[in-house]
């Protein structure tokens, strides 16, 4: 049965599954006791363009891009379709959305630089400071020098990252 359903898929020119989405969108046309609320059918606007609930799209890549689209994702730490997903948007909405993990990175970062600042603050009263405290500004310091330093490499390696996985098919 599955050979003979294949011969006639082939016979009028579509695949098994094009042939099954034809047949079961014949049987509705037919049967009017199957209504569908037209309302749960279409979805919200966005940008004046009509949302979908159903914005499923497949996607044939060229010879060697799903490879190096795998690579980049890897890099990212996500699921290739989701890096693919993200390209999307950031292409057709003209933005630059950063994964997950490569955004709490950087919120980590940033955090932890307010709380170093906060600490800074306590030695800007203008007030003398006694030798603890100068011990303790020089331990605090030199503290903040190494994060600042941590910081700063943990950010740029985010943002190599960021920049190499979006452009580095153009490279």
């Amino acid at each position: 049965m599955k050979a003979r359903f294949a011969a006639l898929a082939a016979q009028h020119g579509l695949t098994e599954s094009g042939l099954v989405a034809k047949l079961v969108s014949e049987v509705l046309r037919g049967d009017a006791s199957v209504t569908v609320d037209a309302s749960k059918d279409s979805g919200e606007r966005v940008d004046g363009v009509e949302a979908r609930s159903d914005d499923r799209l497949t996607v044939r890549l060229r010879q060697g891009d799903r490879g190096r689209a795998e690579g980049l994702a890897e890099a990212r730490g996500i699921k290739p379709a989701t890096y693919l997903t993200l390209l999307i948007h950031n292409h057709v909405n003209a933005t630059d959305v950063l994964p997950s993990r490569e955004l709490d990175a950087l919120k980590a970062s940033t955090a932890h630089m307010a709380a170093l600042g906060r600490e800074l603050r306590k030695f800007a009263v203008p007030n003398s400071l006694g030798v603890e405290d100068l011990s303790a500004l020089r331990d605090l310091l030199e503290h903040v020098r190494h994060e600042v330093a941590s910081a700063r490499e943990a950010s740029s390696a985010v943002v190599k990252r960021n920049l190499q996985s979006w452009e580095g098919a153009r490279a």
